[in-house]
């Protein structure tokens, strides 16, 4: 199972479309102005005129008016000799703030003949509670535990799973629901402190193990009970087992995966190749193959690489389990590409085939890049991918033409010249490894004159 394939991998054009070689990343960048036939491209071509640029009339910007100096404002303002009085705010009369004679000035009054009697006891302290007429509760006499139950929603989880808890009734003699603490231990060291009528809550456990989760409720006298549930422990473990079948790779090289042991009730499984990718596959026992190339965010993946897979069933995603790792090897070495060149190559029926060898190495050459071209007096044609001759009319259309792209077989590779006509022939080749490391271009050309 190639579970890669569809991945935006190497891309090189083939038959007019980019074809997913399984190789991340981009195309690499065919720029063709260092091909041996790029020269007689341009003798043929020539190269186009540069057309005058026509020269356009600057624009006189609008004269602008400076705005006034402070020379031409007047030194001082006078102000204005008879201000309007603010209505809102009238001018108070000076005569109402004197009494007149005729208001009598008022006498102190006389203190009250009878004063009103001391109270004959203490004053109670605000801070005391006022006495419960119906009589106190004496604590001594609450002897009795709270009584409560709780549920779980499952007993066995994978690794990184949750359970969740749920109250049920929970009551006390004297003590209201609120008044009981309740606290539960999950078995792990861990704790939680619940309230009344709180919803359900969520546990996650990170480890394998089997773990004893336990209510326990206090009332306000501080009677202590554990509550009840129908199961109480859960046991937590790890599903699936895994194995590669290499550890030390190339870029491009293959390695495989193999999953067992997956668990009844598994729903998918998620594979994360730890270079940004991830693949989703059925909940089942399998082998598939996968390789490396560039990351997801760009640049070549090298050195060590973990790969990890999420286990998915009714009780939700386990965490990441760790798959295994692998290094990418590092590859310094460029491909050699060479164009083989016919004996008799001024014939036609020497040139049915182009032919050529790539060598690497490191990695492996996943293709090799064929440029052919023919210049025939003032006129040159490109080799497409469509194996069709295609006439070009500039130096620039010539350098835009696309390469083939051959995978090469024993080290060895060939392309069908259909349509090929007398002229000058040119074949140029070039290759890129899985490393990104860049072969020197190859070059033959021949005049063709003779069928």
């Amino acid at each position: 199972m190639y579970v890669r394939v569809s991945r935006p991998l190497l891309a090189a054009v083939v038959g007019g479309a980019l074809l997913a070689a399984g190789a991340i990343g981009a195309s690499p960048a065919f720029a063709s102005d260092d091909r041996a036939s790029s020269i007689a491209a341009r003798a043929a071509l020539g190269d186009e005129p540069t057309l005058p640029t026509p020269s356009l009339p600057t624009p006189t910007p609008p004269p602008v008016t400076p705005p006034p100096t402070p020379s031409s404002l007047p030194s001082s303002v006078p102000p204005p000799s008879d201000p309007t009085p603010d209505p809102s705010n009238p001018t108070p009369d000076p005569s109402d703030a004197t009494p007149g004679p005729s208001e009598p000035t008022p006498e102190p009054s006389d203190p009250p003949t009878n004063p009103a009697p001391e109270p004959s006891g203490a004053t109670p302290d605000p801070s005391e509670p006022t006495p419960d007429p119906s009589g106190p509760t004496d604590p001594a006499s609450d002897v009795t535990a709270p009584v409560g139950v709780f549920a779980l929603s499952t007993t066995s989880l994978w690794v990184g799973q949750r359970v969740t808890l749920t109250q049920g009734p929970i009551h006390d003699d004297t003590s209201a629901p609120e008044a009981i603490s309740r606290v539960v231990s999950w078995g792990d060291g861990t704790s939680s402190t619940l309230v009344a009528g709180q919803a359900p809550i969520k546990k996650q456990y990170t480890k394998n193990g089997a773990f004893t989760i336990t209510l326990t409720l206090t009332d306000a006298a501080g009677n202590t009970s554990t509550a009840t549930a129908s199961a109480s422990t859960v046991k937590v473990t790890t599903p699936g087992k895994f194995k590669l079948d290499k550890h030390d790779l190339w870029s491009g090289q293959r390695v495989k995966v193999t999953i067992s042991a997956v668990p009844a009730g598994t729903t998918k499984i998620r594979f994360d190749w730890g270079d940004g990718y991830t693949s989703d596959l059925s909940g089942r026992n399998q082998s598939f193959t996968g390789f490396y190339y560039h990351r997801k965010s760009g640049g070549l993946v090298r050195g060590e690489v973990t790969l990890r897979a999420t286990f998915t069933n009714g009780n939700g995603a386990s965490s990441a389990l760790t798959v295994g790792k692998v290094n990418l090897k590092k590859d310094s070495w460029k491909p050699v590409v060479k164009v083989k060149k016919p004996g008799s190559a001024n014939r036609l029926k020497s040139w049915k085939y182009a032919r050529g060898t790539v060598t690497d190495k490191g990695a492996g050459v996943p293709y090799v890049y064929v440029w052919a071209s023919r210049i025939s007096g003032t006129k040159a044609y490109c080799f497409t991918p469509q194996r069709k001759w295609k006439r070009v009319y500039s130096v620039e259309e010539f350098n835009d033409c696309v390469p083939i792209a051959l995978k090469a077989a024993g080290g060895k590779w060939s392309l069908k010249l259909s349509g090929l006509k007398k002229g000058k022939l040119y074949v140029d080749a070039r290759a890129w490894d899985w490393a990104d490391n860049t072969s020197k271009w190859s070059s033959v050309n021949a005049k063709i004159t003779r069928s």
